[in-house]
C-alpha cells in the first residue's frame, strides 16, 4: 500500500536530465547491469550533450565505483547503432515515474547582518531549522552556517570569543579568520575550535560528537559547562585550559566525547558526498540499508522499520534530493527488489519481496 496523495512536480528541462542522470546513477549502483540496460544508457548519452555533462557532474560523487570507468569506456566506445524499440528504462513508468516526480528541493533560507564594527563583536541569538529543513545563515562576523535539518544552534560573541553551542542536529560552518577571537563550538560534551576554516559538527542521538573538516584545521577539546551568571562565569576555567584531545585537518573526520574514536581519512569524492546535503543533496555509495535508513529519517516525520534483518546490511547507491523520500522508496522497489509498505501515513516498513 502507498500513499494516494503524493504531489507530482512538472521539472523544468534541466531538472528533468538531472533526475535522468540520478536515475541512471541509480542502475549501474547495483551489483549487476543487464546489456539492454547498458544500450539503453548509450541511446541516452547520445541523445544529448547535456545528457553527458549533467552525468559526468552527479558521477563525481562516486569517484571511488569501479562501474564509473566502465561508464567511460562505454560512453567513448559508443557503435553508432539505431534507437531501440524498447522504452527506455528512465521512461519506464514503474521505475522512474516517482524518482522524476519527487526531486523538489527544500527550499532554503537566508538571514544576512549588516551591522557596524561594534555590533560585529556582539551577536546573541538562536537559530533552528524543522525536520526537513535547511538554512544558511551569516553572522555578524562574517562567518557563515549552513544549518542542517532538525538542528539548533546559539550563537554568544564577545569581543575576546566567537562561542556557540550545538543543541541538536548538524552545522557546516564556515569560519571568518581571526586569530584574536577563537571560534569556538560546544556541543554535548566537548568542543571544537578553529580561527579560520570549514567544518561540520554533528550531534548524534548518544550524544556524542562528529566533526568533519573540509578546510584548514581544528582543535577537539572537552567543553566548558555553560553559566548562568557573571558569578558561574568567573569561577569556570576557559577553554584555552581545556587539554587538545585531537587535532584533525582538511579530509579529516572524527567521533569523540570524553575520548576520540579513530580518525578517518577521507579522500576527496567521499568528503563531496558527506557534505552533499548543503547542496539540497543525499548521496550514497555501497551504504548499507540501515544507514541510508537512519541517514534518510533526520529529514522525515515518517518512521522507517526495516522488518527483515536480512536486508539491513544490503548496499545501496543512490542520489536522492532533500526533503522527498518518495524517490528512495521507488528505488528500493523497483532497482533493489525490496518491499515497501505504508502501514500507517507515517509509518513505513522494508522487506524482502515475498
Amino acid at each position: 500500500m502507498r500513499k494516494s496523495d503524493y504531489n507530482i512536480f512538472l521539472l523544468p528541462t534541466m531538472e528533468d536530465i538531472e533526475a535522468e542522470a540520478a536515475a541512471w546513477l541509480t542502475v549501474f549502483g547495483r551489483e549487476q547491469v543487464s546489456d539492454d540496460e547498458r544500450a539503453e544508457f548509450q541511446e541516452w548519452l547520445r541523445r544529448s550533450s547535456k545528457h553527458r555533462v549533467v552525468f559526468e557532474t552527479l558521477s563525481a560523487l562516486w569517484g571511488d565505483m569501479e562501474v564509473l570507468t566502465e561508464l567511460t569506456d562505454i560512453a567513448e566506445a559508443m557503435p553508432e547503432v539505431p534507437t531501440r524499440a524498447v522504452k527506455p528504462v528512465w521512461r519506464r513508468r514503474e521505475f522512474f515515474g516517482s524518482i522524476a516526480a519527487t526531486f523538489a528541493l527544500v527550499a532554503v533560507g537566508t538571514v544576512a547582518f549588516v551591522s557596524s564594527k561594534e555590533n560585529q563583536l556582539y551577536q546573541h541569538a538562536s537559530f533552528a531549522t524543522a525536520v526537513g529543513e535547511q538554512r544558511t545563515v551569516t553572522l555578524s562576523d562574517g562567518s557563515v552556517l549552513h544549518i542542517n535539518t532538525d538542528s539548533v544552534v546559539e550563537v554568544d560573541f564577545t569581543p575576546g570569543e566567537r562561542t556557540l553551542r550545538l543543541a541538536q542536529g548538524e552545522v557546516h560552518f564556515v569560519v571568518t579568520k581571526n586569530t584574536q577571537r577563537p571560534f569556538i563550538v560546544n556541543a554535548a560534551g566537548g568542543a571544537v575550535r578553529a580561527v579560520g576554516t570549514a567544518f561540520t559538527v554533528r550531534l548524534r542521538a548518544n550524544e556524542s560528537i562528529e566533526v568533519t573538516v573540509e578546510e584548514g584545521r581544528v582543535a577537539l577539546q572537552k567543553s566548558v559547562p555553560r553559566a548562568e551568571t557573571e558569578t558561574e562565569t568567573a569561577g569556570l576555567e576557559p577553554i584555552d585550559a581545556q587539554p587538545i584531545i585531537a587535532e584533525l585537518t582538511a579530509g579529516q573526520s572524527a567521533v569523540f566525547n570524553e575520548e576520540v574514536e579513530e580518525i578517518q581519512h577521507m579522500p576527496i569524492v567521499d568528503l563531496r558526498r558527506k557534505l552533499a546535503w548543503r547542496e539540497g543533496l543525499l548521496v550514497f555509495a555501497g551504504d548499507s540499508l540501515s544507514d541510508v535508513v537512519e541517514d534518510i529519517s533526520r529529514y522525515t516525520d515518517i518512521t522507517i522499520e526495516i522488518v527483515d534483518p536480512a536486508v539491513a546490511d544490503m548496499p545501496i547507491g543512490g542520489y536522492f534530493r532533500v526533503g522527498e523520500i518518495n524517490a528512495l522508496f521507488d528505488a528500493l522497489e523497483q532497482t533493489f527488489g525490496l518491499k515497501v509498505e505504508f502501514v500507517t501515513p507515517d509509518h513505513v516498513r522494508i522487506s524482502q519481496s515475498s
